[in-house]
């Protein structure tokens, strides 16, 4: 008996996928790939609600004071029920199984605390436009880095109906594009096309050369399609240049990535080519650390 006959299909599909809600208008965006892809792997989804607390207002009376907190307090309730139980309708009517969640921490500590006892969870790109949005300083980079699980950053911009069907990996022979690789897995497997781009960035990366049909033969045994290997110098455009091209030139709906960070007296670090992505990103980026 084969590997691929020892367990369904479905045993390797992703089982619980989380999706950030807001009051932002990207939130509508992120709901709906994220039922694709629930559908898609008849997984459940579960809806994490993290929104920025409201401004607090201080009056010279405490009267005044407590009620004006109780006012704002139930202006919020009311909010968060209404995202929460428009997530709910939208996955009923796709007939996807669904939960929600809140927290009471920031929304990346939310997401990401809620978040890891998902396969996979749903985030959008920082828009400063989108002033109804979560915002809090690095966002996304403070989940992806905390999470403990894969991460998909959506763009904000553009419809995304279809994500992972053309997939372009990153390859580095790294810890961190391997568990990327790993992380992944699952969208891969339902792929018709998968794309490894390696890169020459002129001087050794001293993580030694990995024979590239090594890395294939891996992916096929996993049940992944057999890859193509795309190799591009980076010499004067720049490691996130690289890979956006790439991903344009051969018309990939899904980057997988490794993140590349690390926290320092709570100051998180990312490397440029982290950094660059999710300032310029064009298709869904699915981040792993």
């Amino acid at each position: 008996m084969s590997v691929s006959d020892a367990k369904p299909k479905e045993a390797y599909m992703y089982r619980r996928i989380s999706v950030h809600l807001d009051h932002g208008f990207d939130c509508k965006r992120r709901i709906d790939a994220a039922l694709a892809l629930a559908k898609r792997h008849k997984a459940e989804l579960v809806g994490i609600y993290a929104n920025a607390a409201p401004p607090q207002y201080y009056y010279g009376e405490s009267v005044l004071m407590s009620r004006a907190t109780a006012v704002m307090k139930e202006i919020q309730t009311q909010s968060r029920d209404a995202v929460q139980n428009g997530f709910l309708a939208a996955a009923a009517a796709s007939d996807v199984p669904a939960v929600v969640r809140t927290g009471e921490s920031s929304p990346s500590a939310t997401v990401a605390l809620l978040g890891r006892t998902s396969d996979l969870i749903i985030v959008s790109q920082e828009n400063r436009q989108d002033v109804e949005a979560a915002h809090e300083i690095e966002f996304v980079e403070q989940t992806l880095l905390t999470a403990g699980r894969p991460v998909l950053a959506l763009p904000s911009s553009g419809e995304f109906s279809v994500i992972g069907d053309r997939v372009l990996c990153c390859w580095d022979g790294s810890r961190e594009a391997a568990r990327a690789l790993a992380d992944a897995a699952p969208i891969l497997r339902l792929a018709s096309h998968m794309i490894v781009l390696t890169m020459d960035e002129g001087e050794s990366n001293g993580k030694g050369e990995l024979p590239f049909e090594d890395l294939a033969s891996y992916c096929v045994a996993q049940g992944m399609p057999a890859p193509e290997h795309v190799r591009r110098d980076v010499k004067g455009v720049g490691v996130g240049s690289t890979i956006l091209n790439a991903v344009a030139d051969y018309s990939a709906d899904l980057l997988v990535m490794g993140a590349y960070g690390h926290s320092k007296l709570r100051q998180w670090a990312l490397g440029g080519a982290t950094a660059s992505i999710l300032k310029s990103m064009t298709v869904p980026v699915m981040f792993s650390h």
